[in-house]
């Protein structure tokens, strides 16, 4: 299979409508990386089986955007999440208590504009 044909393969997250992500583990070392890539970052391995990402998390940065960053001009919250898994991610937080330091789980939300689901985060209660 080419290279680019295995890359394609590998899709099916949110960024092809279906709402979850996506946690890939290096075949060969064992490195755990979010978003697709030709080769492992760490060994250079180009075999890697897809999972499904719990989906929790902890939360280690968060920030606003105002600047058009919709068409109304409504701010945006942008998290980092490490999630358990060891990838670090980058969603939305519809939490406004959400901060750096608290644990925090994933749901898929509309967007606003034109009806597609991104991540987002929320606090994770007890």
């Amino acid at each position: 299979m080419e290279r680019a044909d295995r890359l394609e393969a590998r899709r099916g997250d949110w960024t092809d409508g279906e709402p979850l992500l996506l946690v890939a583990t290096c075949e060969r070392c064992g490195q755990q990386r979010y978003l697709p890539r030709l080769r492992c970052p760490v060994c250079g391995g180009e075999e890697a089986t897809d999972a499904p990402a719990s989906g929790r998390g902890l939360c280690v940065a968060a920030t606003r955007l105002h600047a058009a960053a919709t068409t109304d001009g409504e701010e945006v919250r942008l998290v980092l999440v490490e999630l358990d898994e060891g990838p670090v991610v980058m969603g939305r937080a519809h939490d406004d208590t959400l901060a750096p330091g608290d644990r925090a789980r994933l749901s898929f939300r509309d967007d606003g504009r034109d009806g597609a689901l991104v991540p987002s985060f929320a606090a994770e209660r007890p």
